[in-house]
């Protein structure tokens, strides 16, 4: 059964994208839901920042989301290696 369907230098970019995604939406995310002056200061910045830091949360967990895909995808490309090399 081929469970594999993205190639492993595909899901590896995914993978360390997806980590750095997930580091920079989480640090935007707190700097939000702490009203740093630097980023809500200004008329030109958002009028409600607690949820624009509760979006950040939430596109970081879609990042997440997209990492344990690609490891699925890294642990099934493993899986069939193995396979192959026992047969």
């Amino acid at each position: 059964m081929q469970l594999a369907f993205v190639s492993p230098g595909c899901a590896i970019c995914c993978q360390v994208l997806s980590v750095f995604g997930i580091i920079f939406l989480v640090a935007l995310g707190l700097l939000f839901n702490a009203e740093v002056e630097e980023l809500t200061g200004s008329t030109e910045d958002p009028v409600h920042p607690k949820e624009v830091g509760h979006a950040c949360f939430l596109a970081a967990a879609i990042y997440a989301a997209f990492f344990v895909c690609c490891s699925c995808q890294q642990f099934a490309r493993t899986a069939d290696a193995r396979r192959a090399r026992r047969l």
